[in-house]
Order: C-alpha cells, then structure tokens, then sequence
C-alpha cells in the first residue's frame, strides 16, 4: 500500500508466530490483475513458498516467467495481503454468474471471514476461471514432488502442516443459475413494435420472463460424484486432510424459496452403507449459507475454518468449536428453525450455523460417518452406536497425530539402529506434552498414553503407541515404524 505518493510504502504482513498449529488452503477465482511485485516485497511470503517445495516456480516468478500464479499456493497473513497481490478479485465479475449468487469470486470474502476469525496462516490458490469446475480436481495422477505441473487440489497437497482446505468458489459453481431467490411474476415476451423516441423505455423492476433469460448453464453435478473426485486422490496421499463443503441448494415449491437439496440429503444418507463410505470421514458438510443486506450470498467455510484454525492455536487441534460464538455481519440464509437443526445434525450429519441472541454460532461439528478406518465399521449396515465418534475434531486430531509422528520420523531418518533409545524418548515427550496440554486423560501421563517397542521382522523398527484422548474416543493405537531405513506412522481406531 503507497501512502504520500508513493514516498511511504507498507507491507501487510503482520507479526507471525514461530509455529502455526494448524495450515489452511482454499482453492478459488481471484479475477482482475494479479501485481507481481507487490509479491515480490514480500519477501517471507516468497521464502515460504520455497520451503514448501515450489523454489522452481518461484524462481519463475522472479525471472518474469510465472504471472498468473495458477495452482501456486500462495501464504497469506492477512487479508489486506490478499487485497495487495489481488486487488481487483472483490470487484471484478467472474464468467460465471447467477440469480442467487451473483456474479462476484466467493473467494475474497472467505480470505476475509477466515482472518477475522483468528486464522494465522492461509494458503491461497488461485484457479482458472476457463477450467470450471474441473479446475478444482486432480488433473491426473501426478507425483507429489512435480511442484510444475501439480493442479487442483493436489497443488496443496504438498504442504507438510495442511490439515484443511476448502473450495468455497466450486461451491458457488455449483448454485444453480437460474435458482431464484423471490419468487418472480412470469410474464409473456411483449411483441414489438415501434415507439417514438421520447416513449420512457424503462420497464421497473427487472422480472424473469419466458426465454433463456438468463442463459441456460451446465447442471451442478451430484454431491456424491463431486466428493469422489476429491476424496479418492486426498486419501490415498494425504488421509490427514479435511475438507470443508456446503450442501447445494434447490428450489422448494412448498416453501416457494431455495432450501437445501432433498434429493441430495437422501444420496448422503444411503452413501454411509457402501464400500467406500468411510472416505466422507474427510469432509465435514456444513449448511446453511450466509449472507447479509450489502453482502451477496457467500459460503460459510470461511468462517469456520479460521475458527478451527485460532481454535487449533490457542486451545488445541482435538477440541471442538461447536457452540463457540463466530465473527460474520452476515446472517444464515435460508435460514433453519431448531427442529430442521436437529433433524440435519442427526441424519446424515451436518454442522448447521445458526444465529441466536445476535450471536453466529456451529451448532455441532458433525461428520456423517464415524472418524474411523474402512474396517472398523464395514462390512455391514450403519449401526447408530457409532453415532458417538462422529466428530469432525476427531478426524483432525488424528491428522495431527499423523503429520507430527510423520515429522518425528523425518528427524530420525539416519537413526536405524534398533538399540538406540532415542525414537522412544522422543515419542514419550511428544505424548506427555499432550498430556499436559489435555489432550489426553488420565490421573497421570502413565495412564494417558504408553509407547511400547515392538518386536519385528529384521530391518524393523515399530513401536506400538496407545493413547487415550480426551473426548470423544475411547482409545487410538498409533504404529510408528522403520522398515529399511524410511520412518513412516500410522493411525487406527480402537
């Protein structure tokens, strides 16, 4: 930002703490200019990107080659970041459009709910507008490490701390175009004729009429083939990783305005019964919407996950911001009566905002199957006494426990000797510090947790790990193992 003519200039980036608790990513449609040396200031914005694996792309930026900054994370601080690289993105219009959503990127307000709600570090993709929704997904199975050519989501994928992402412009992609917000008078297409030059042209309001007004856009596509896409690449590289998604809208003839989609809410309740049902643990659905007087309809996820993200910093990544109170000017919309709340939180599983008492609140962080791996509840029909471990912080927690031992493991990547104690002190402080931060119970830390060497194959090293969390599990038994010289963790429900 220049201030006195350009004789004072400032940066906005804030102070930052020495370690962030919990990395987000949102994928979106930044329009309008992208200006390259504001970027290019700053300088730990740049040294960022390079310790997460994109030097390559970064050295194109700075050699002129790279100006678009397609599927490149960007690390934001602030939003007032976001509005220094991107500066046009709140007011330009974007090539899709409809009656509902109008016609502006959702992903610029979400910047800005998710700082105002305490979020420290985001990481920032901007995607195509020309590639629609197919943007968003995979491009194809590429390596982890081919940081030119990574896409979609998966150019997010490589940053070791993610533990969140959401897509709130796939959600506006998704609004259909001509889903109507007021119910509208139809009228007949006059016939024409000629007027005189001073006849007033202006017909008032502005009302749907018969015809392709606006023009016809391609059908959203199902929810549940949406979520494959994403879900079957994200758990096979990175099952640590949440999403967050809204439910899509329909029109409801019985309340004559949007409501959310039946149809899709009886798709999710049949999906917890089919082999691969226990890939929905990685995305928590969340309805309704928000809007405000000034502010056009706008994803909640932005909302939620800087939540989830000051939540992670100040009170640890296992405890919940259901019931928490959530900064928005902006209301539900449409807005859910109690009983709708609890019907939804119960089947399939939604995190419902509401408002109550001038306050925004999630009424639950709800997930429509159990925070558990395949074979834990498959085979066989979905049983309600599972209901209890559907928790979206349990999935988290368990992320965390996955990236931390994973990052333990690439600290002792030269340590193979089976004598050394070493791994296990290590493991023993790292769950001892939870213990002490409360995210394990017990009257004392031997009750909490224990770490106990296995006996394996030669070339092994493997300790089993028990824990037990504060809530809502019983009981999560962690492997962490050397086979030929590479550490690697895993994490299963007990």
């Amino acid at each position: 930002m220049d201030f006195l003519g350009a004789r004072i200039q400032i940066n906005p980036r804030p102070n930052q703490s020495e370690q962030i608790a919990l990395d987000v990513g949102v994928l979106g449609h930044c329009p309008g200019r992208v200006r390259i040396e504001r970027l290019l200031a700053l300088t730990g914005m740049l040294d960022d990107m390079r310790e997460a694996g994109f030097s390559t792309r970064v050295d194109d930026i700075l050699e002129g080659k790279e100006t678009n900054l397609y599927h490149l994370p960007i690390p934001l601080h602030s939003s007032a970041e976001f509005d220094d690289v991107f500066p046009d993105a709140h007011t330009t219009s974007t090539l899709y459009s409809s009656l509902l959503a109008g016609d502006k990127a959702w992903l610029p307000q979400w910047v800005e709910d998710f700082f105002a709600n305490g979020g420290k570090r985001l990481w920032v993709v901007r995607v195509p507008e020309s590639e629609a929704i197919q943007g968003f997904f995979p491009g194809y199975s590429s390596p982890l490490d081919d940081a030119q050519n990574l896409h979609g989501i998966v150019s997010l994928l490589v940053i070791s701390n993610l533990g969140l992402i959401a897509l709130p412009d796939m959600e506006r992609l998704q609004i259909p175009a001509q889903l109507p917000d007021v119910p509208s008078k139809r009228l007949s297409n006059p016939a024409p004729q000629f007027l005189p030059l001073t006849s007033p042209l202006d017909d008032g309001p502005r009302e749907q009429r018969y015809g392709n007004e606006p023009p016809d856009r391609p059908e959203p596509l199902p929810l549940l083939t949406l979520l494959r896409e994403l879900l079957s690449y994200t758990a096979a590289h990175r099952p640590d990783v949440q999403f967050l998604y809204s439910l899509p809208l329909a029109y409801s003839s019985s309340l004559a305005a949007p409501a959310i989609d039946s149809d899709t809410l009886g798709a999710l309740t049949e999906a917890r019964n089919i082999p691969d049902a226990y890939l929905l643990r990685q995305v928590q659905l969340l309805f309704p919407y928000l809007r405000s007087a000034t502010v056009e309809l706008r994803s909640p996820s932005g909302v939620i996950a800087g939540a989830i993200a000051a939540s992670a910093q100040t009170r640890g990544i296992w405890r919940s911001i259901g019931g928490r109170t959530l900064f928005s000017m902006a209301q539900p919309y449409p807005a859910l009566d109690m009983q709708q709340t609890i019907a939804l939180r119960e089947m399939p599983g939604i995190g419902i905002l509401s408002q109550r008492v001038g306050q925004l609140t999630l009424d639950d962080e709800r997930l429509m199957v159990p925070a558990l791996q395949r074979n834990d509840y498959y085979p066989g029909p979905y049983s309600d006494r599972l209901n209890g471990l559907r928790s979206a912080e349990v999935v988290r927690f368990l992320g965390y426990l996955v990236r931390q031992l994973k990052a333990l493991g690439e600290q002792l990547v030269f340590n193979v000797d089976p004598e050394d104690p070493r791994p296990q002190i290590l493991l023993e402080q790292f769950f001892r510090n939870l213990y002490r931060a409360g995210a394990l119970r017990g009257k004392v830390a031997e009750e909490a947790f224990s770490v106990r060497r296995d006996s394996a194959a030669e070339g092994v090293i493997a300790f089993d790990i028990q824990i037990a969390p504060a809530y809502p599990i019983d009981k999560i038994v962690a492997t962490f193992v050397n086979i030929d010289g590479e550490w690697a963790a895993g994490v299963i429900n007990g």
